[in-house]
């Protein structure tokens, strides 16, 4: 059995929260508040995460996260890969 650590449970939390409502935005504190977890985390999960392309953050105003790209081109696989390394 894999056991994933807390980063890459948060990263495909903070995904599927984001998938859920596509046309919208979200900030960390609110997918942190959803699933009663750290929003610092979340935060750092997110930057990751927007490195590699699969949220964008804006920054501001108007900013908030979105999917980087549609939902259906993210894979869990990948997912794991960027936090846990190379299966």
């Amino acid at each position: 059995m894999i056991r994933l650590n807390l980063s890459t449970d948060y990263a495909l939390r903070t995904l599927l929260y984001l998938a859920r409502q596509p046309e919208q935005q979200a900030s960390c504190r609110e997918i942190a508040g959803f699933y009663g977890i750290s929003g610092d985390h979340v935060s750092k999960v997110v930057q990751h995460l927007a490195h590699a392309g699969l949220v964008r953050a804006g920054r501001g105003r108007g900013g908030g996260l979105r999917l980087g790209r549609d939902a259906g081109r993210i894979t869990v696989g990948e997912v794991v890969e960027l936090f846990e390394g190379p299966i």
